[in-house]
């Protein structure tokens, strides 16, 4: 191999140069502050959970709506619509919440008379104006989330639920063991009946329906829908309302479809600025 001649050489002082420059110390950085958020705000919110309870054999697909409202004292009351599996339930609870550093809260709900079931308890983390957003059950053997919004402090009424109401939701079906579904929809409200189109995927098979139905409202929001397709099947589901008219969710009581879902209310004038051919 040839040497190299003498005058190409880099020197040993910038060698030693180079070495002492690329063992500098980087300028130091700010270290990122700790999140910090207000105490969870007070007033009432709806929780839709889905996931699963059980292992192998005994699990089953779980999906909750809960409307609950936080007091002063850190308690809390709500209902809650359950599906477990084929099984449907509605029932009251009390419970606890409490901050857990600055920007999570730990959640005790307790079901009387429930038994050993009766305890469940969550974790949530806020947002920067102190709102829980998402949730994680710490049940043993579940696999649980939920997503929150705020519900207004404020009575449900006929005219609450009014105008298009557009929604997509994967849910199970069962044939032989439970097997996914997908729905899209496009609905009109209007004095507590409804219209509407839906495309639907049953472990890929498809189908096209239109369907009609009606709702029960109660001035705290929670509903029961009723709604009848094209083909003559009917489909029942417990519901919570948002009081602001911006839409609601939805649980499927049919024991062989567990269909959950958030249904948005579209302004209309939103909707026309919308020029999707741009």
């Amino acid at each position: 191999m040839p040497s190299v001649p003498a005058r190409c050489r880099p020197s040993a002082s910038l060698g030693v140069l180079a070495s002492g420059f690329l063992l500098l110390p980087l300028p130091g950085r700010a270290a990122p502050k700790a999140d910090s958020c207000p105490p969870p705000l007070l007033g009432r919110y709806v929780v839709m959970e889905r996931g699963s309870q059980g292992k192998g054999t005994d699990q089953q697909p779980l999906a909750r709506l809960r409307q609950e409202n936080w007091k002063a004292d850190g308690t809390m009351e709500g209902s809650v619509f359950e599906r477990s599996g084929k099984a449907f339930r509605q029932f009251r609870y009390n419970g606890t919440f409490r901050p857990l550093g600055s920007c999570l809260v730990r959640l005790e709900r307790n079901t009387p008379g429930a038994g050993s079931g009766a305890r469940h308890e969550a974790e949530a983390v806020l947002d920067a104006a102190g709102l829980p957003r998402y949730s994680l059950s710490l049940s043993p053997g579940s696999t649980i989330t939920g997503v929150w919004r705020r519900q207004p402090a404020v009575a449900c009424s006929a005219a609450t639920l009014t105008g298009t109401v557009l929604s997509q939701q994967q849910g199970l079906s069962w044939k032989d063991g439970w097997g996914a579904n997908a729905v899209v929809q496009r609905e009109t409200w209007q004095n507590r009946r409804v219209q509407g189109v839906a495309l639907s995927s049953y472990a890929g098979e498809l189908e096209t329906a239109t369907y009609t139905g009606t709702i029960a409202l109660t001035a705290d929001c929670l509903a029961t829908v009723v709604q009848r397709d094209s083909a003559g099947v009917d489909y029942h589901y417990r519901a919570v309302v948002m009081a602001d008219g911006s839409g609601y969710f939805y649980l499927q009581e049919d024991p062989l479809d567990l269909t959950i879902g958030w249904l948005e209310t579209v302004d209309p004038a939103m909707d026309q600025m919308v020029d999707f051919r741009r």
